[in-house]
C-alpha cells in the first residue's frame, strides 16, 4: 500500500495542477456520455489496464454512487446540451440471456429518469412488437421497436432528441443509426467491429506520459505496455513461435528495464474479449506448447468471430488478492465504483471470468458515506482512461 499512499498524496499535492491539465485535455476532444475502467495496483504501478465505452454494470454500484450518477446527468444535461435535451432512447444488447445485464439497463433509466429525462428503451430487431426482457428481479424490460424517419430514430410515439448506446456492436455499426441528425452517444460506430486495443492503450499511454511529466514521475508507474500481433493463427507452429519471440522480448525488457522480478504478460484479442480470448504466461514456451483445448480457445472471440489480431499485455497485479477496482465515470468525471472479486483466481490472473461477483467498495460494510472508499489516484487514472476514448473516438470516426 506504501506506493498507492504515495501517489494519492502526489495527487492532492498537485490536485489544481492536474485537474486544470484533466479539463483543458478534455476540451480537445468530445468524451462519450458514459465509461468503466478496469484498474489494477500493484506494489509499483497504477493502470487502466480495460475501458468500456458502452458499460453495463450500473446495477453494481451502490445507491451512494447512483446518486453521484444522477447529478453528474443532470450536469451533462445542463452544460452540455444546454438543457436542451428532454427524451432519451436506449439502444441495448440483444445477444445476452443475463438477467443482470437487464438490471444494469433499469439502472440507467432510473438515473436518467431521476434527472428529469423521459427515457425509453428501443430495439432494433425484426420484430416489429414489444419485446420484453428479464431482469433478476420481478421487473422486466419493455424494449420497443425502433422506426426510422428521414434522418431522425423514433419509436411509434416518441421522438428523442439523444440516443444512448449500451451496444458494444461487435459485428458490424446497423445502418438504421447511421447519419441522424439527433446526438447519438457513445458512437455506434466505435463498437468492437471497429475499435482496436492497441489504438486505444497508444492514447491512454500517451496521456500517461503527459501526467507523469506533469507531476515529476516516471510514466512506468501508470502505463500499460501494449504490443499489436497481427495475422495470428494459433493453429500454426510458426506463427506461435512468432508470438512466443515478441513475448519473449517484452518479458526480457520488463525484467531487465524496469526490475521486475517475475513479469508476466497476457495475449487477448485485439477487438473486445468479455473474458474470452485471453491467456497469461511467463514465457514465450508457453505459447508453443498449447494444447489443442488452448488453441481452441484462442481462435476465436465473441460472437465466434475468427480471431486474426492480438495484443500483447504487461500484467499488473493486485494489492487487494484476488480483488480489482471498477470505476465508472458520466462525462470523464466519476460517479462511483466496486469490486470485481473472483475467489477462484490469484492476484495476478485474470478476474474478469467464470466466478467473479461484484461488491461496493466499502465491501458491503454498510457503510453511509462510501465516497471515503474512493481513491484520488485511482481517480486521476480512471479519468485518463476515460479522456482516452475520447481522442481514440476521434482517430476511429476520421478513419472511418
Amino acid at each position: 500500500m506504501e506506493f498507492l499512499e504515495k501517489i494519492n498524496q502526489v495527487v492532492l499535492d498537485n490536485k489544481k495542477e492536474i485537474d486544470s491539465w484533466i479539463e483543458w485535455k478534455k476540451s480537445q476532444t468530445k468524451i462519450p456520455f458514459y465509461t468503466s475502467v478496469d484498474l489494477r495496483v500493484s506494489k509499483n504501478k497504477i493502470a487502466a489496464v480495460d475501458t468500456n465505452i458502452f458499460p453495463a454494470g450500473f446495477n453494481n454500484l451502490c445507491e451512494r454512487f447512483l446518486s453521484n450518477a444522477l447529478t453528474l446527468t443532470k450536469d451533462y444535461k445542463k452544460v452540455t446540451h444546454k438543457s436542451k435535451i428532454r427524451k432519451v432512447l436506449i439502444i441495448p444488447e440483444l445477444h445476452t440471456r443475463n438477467p443482470f445485464y437487464w438490471d444494469n439497463i433499469l439502472s440507467i433509466l432510473n438515473i436518467l429518469k431521476n434527472a428529469g429525462l423521459e427515457a425509453r428503451v428501443g430495439v432494433i430487431s425484426e420484430k416489429k412488437s414489444v419485446m420484453h426482457f428479464k431482469s433478476s428481479s420481478t421487473i422486466q424490460v419493455a424494449g420497443e421497436p425502433v422506426v426510422r424517419k428521414d434522418n431522425r430514430l423514433l419509436l411509434s410515439d416518441f421522438d428523442p432528441d439523444i440516443i444512448l448506446i449500451n451496444n458494444d456492436f461487435s459485428d458490424s455499426s446497423p445502418p438504421i443509426l447511421s447519419n441522424l441528425e439527433q446526438i447519438v452517444t457513445p458512437p455506434p460506430e466505435v463498437g468492437w467491429h471497429s475499435r482496436k486495443k492497441n489504438i486505444h492503450f497508444e492514447f491512454y499511454n500517451k496521456l500517461v506520459s503527459e501526467f507523469s511529466e506533469l507531476i515529476n514521475m516516471d510514466p512506468f508507474h501508470f502505463s500499460l505496455r501494449t504490443q499489436l500481433a497481427e495475422n495470428i493463427n494459433f493453429e500454426t507452429t510458426e506463427d506461435r513461435e512468432r508470438l512466443a519471440n515478441l513475448s519473449d522480448k517484452m518479458l526480457h525488457e520488463l525484467s531487465v528495464y524496469h526490475n521486475m522480478e517475475h513479469p508476466i504478460l497476457f495475449i487477448k484479442s485485439n477487438t473486445g474479449t468479455y473474458g474470452m480470448s485471453v491467456m497469461q504466461i511467463d514465457k514465450g514456451k508457453d505459447i508453443i506448447d498449447l494444447n489443442r483445448d488452448g488453441r481452441k480457445k484462442m481462435k476465436v472471440s465473441k460472437g465466434g468471430n475468427l480471431l486474426k489480431e492480438v495484443v500483447i499485455q504487461e500484467g499488473v497485479e493486485t494489492i487487494y488478492s484476488n480483488k480489482e477496482p471498477v470505476y465508472y465515470l458520466i462525462n470523464g468525471e466519476l460517479v462511483g465504483g466496486f469490486y470485481r472479486i473472483n475467489d477462484l483466481r490469484s492476484s495476478v490472473e485474470n478476474l474478469n471470468t467464470k466466478g467473479m461477483y461484484f461488491q461496493c467498495l466499502c465491501l458491503d460494510k454498510g457503510s453511509n458515506n462510501c465516497q471515503n472508499f474512493l481513491n484520488p489516484a485511482l481517480e486521476t487514472i480512471s479519468k485518463i482512461g476515460s479522456l482516452a476514448t475520447g481522442y481514440e473516438i476521434d482517430y476511429l470516426l476520421k478513419k472511418n
